[in-house]
């Protein structure tokens, strides 16, 4: 009994420090099944400490419940050091995306070919699925017209794509003072990160960004911030 105990609560510590390496529906699912699993966990430290009360039961009932009320007081805690934990680990490559971004031009932004639908520059591309397309969307168009049409080569669209989801980063869009990575989010309660370039400020709050409100801008250092919007 209370080896499962050690292992659930070691299993759900790393789960809330590495969802974001796995991704947004990890959180979802950590909503769901993570105290259920805690509570059957210490429920059964309880029924194993009741059957033959003995004091060194007692020590350990009492350490599992010390142990419970840490994990979920500290559990915001993880998760913040696991998104601070995911963005070093991307830095560098963060870094030489964005230059790549600018200094190609012609991408201004573009998501990952992996969710509902898929933009380039603005422009739907065919083959999104029509009930997951923003309201007011402009009709789609076949990627090949879409990169033809803003002079974009293939090879160097599919790069950026793949460098995307290496990252585990659903899209980017590129401005005049700064570039943005979405990680992602539910409706319009997005996240993600941006770098501000050389000389420019950051977006002022409440502004646009992936279409929805800026409402938070953590600074990461160089020029890095993480961004929440609503």
């Amino acid at each position: 009994m209370v080896g499962q105990f050690v292992a659930v609560v070691t299993l759900l510590t790393l789960w809330a420090l590495l969802e974001r390496f796995l991704g947004a529906r990890s959180s979802l699912a950590f909503a769901v099944l993570g105290m259920p699993l805690l509570a059957f966990a210490t429920l059964t430290v309880i029924v194993w400490a009741a059957w033959g009360i003995r004091w060194q039961k007692v020590v350990v009932l009492v350490l599992a419940v010390v142990v419970d009320m840490a994990f979920i007081s500290g559990k915001s805690t993880l998760s913040r050091g696991g998104e601070r934990l995911f963005f070093e680990t991307r830095r560098s490559r963060l870094e030489s995306f964005s230059r790549d971004i600018v200094s190609y031009g012609r991408i201004r932004q573009m998501s990952d070919g992996t969710r509902h639908f898929t933009e380039l520059n603005g422009q739907l591309v065919a083959g999104s699925t029509s009930a997951a397309m923003p309201a007011a969307a402009s009709p789609t168009r076949p990627l090949d017209e879409v990169l033809a049409r803003h002079a974009i080569e293939v090879k160097r669209y599919e790069e950026f794509r793949d460098r995307l989801r290496e990252l585990k980063l659903t899209q980017f869009e590129a401005e005049p003072g700064f570039v943005a990575f979405l990680y992602d989010g539910m409706l319009d309660n997005l996240e993600g990160y941006l770098v501000v370039k050389p000389g420019e400020s950051p977006p002022a709050m409440r502004s646009t960004l992936f279409g929805a409100t800026l409402i938070s801008l953590e600074p990461l250092g160089d020029g890095w911030y993480r961004f929440a919007t609503t």
